[in-house]
Parts: C-alpha cells; structure tokens; sequence
C-alpha cells in the first residue's frame, strides 16, 4: 500500500498508508486534520485549523521511518489482538510529540 505524508504549513508531520492519494486526502480532511489539533509539539497544537494542509508521496527517509516504526509496533504488541497488523491504519509522526499533560517550557502548571 502507498505511503503518504501530511503536511502542515509546508513541514512534514506524519506518515501514513493508503490505497490512494485521493483516498489519502479524503482521510486527511475528515480524520487526520481535525486529530491533528489534538496533538501539540513544543506546547502548540500540531495543527491549529488554519494553516495549510497537504498530502504527498512519501520521500525514502519518511517510508524508511514509518517502516522502522511499524515494526517496533508489531514488536510492542506480539500477541494482542488490537496490534498494528499490516500497517493498514498505521501512522508515524515524524516530529516530537509533547508528552501528555505536559507543560511547555516556561509555563506553569
């Protein structure tokens, strides 16, 4: 299955497989996209509803990276039935996520 990367303001934040890129793009809009403001790297929102988003092929780096993360996956969760399988709705970040709960530097608590 193709990979593809989500971008956010031109910087690459995620990897993900799909049948296709119009696939890949429907699920941005309606699933990926509004998830993404869920998420914060440096204390602010991976996504903050407005900037530019954008799918593309993913480059070898992001699909070596994605790769090396599934089979951690598969490796993490031997044996349980809710694993990553094939990948099929497997994502990597390719950025730092902050911890949940945690506060960016200089902000209190």
């Amino acid at each position: 299955m193709p990979l593809f990367t989500v971008e956010v303001a031109s910087r690459p934040v995620l990897v993900f497989s799909e049948t296709s890129r119009d696939s890949a793009e429907e699920i941005l809009a309606s699933l990926i996209g509004p998830d993404l403001q869920e998420f914060e790297s440096e204390g602010v929102p991976v996504w903050d509803g407005e900037a530019p988003l954008a799918v593309r092929d993913a480059d070898p780096v992001e699909t070596t990276r994605w790769e090396q993360g599934l089979a951690e996956a598969q490796e993490d969760s031997a044996g349980e039935e809710d694993g990553p399988g094939d990948g099929d709705d497997f994502a990597v970040f390719l950025i730092e996520l902050d911890e949940e709960g945690e506060e960016a530097d200089g902000e209190e608590a």
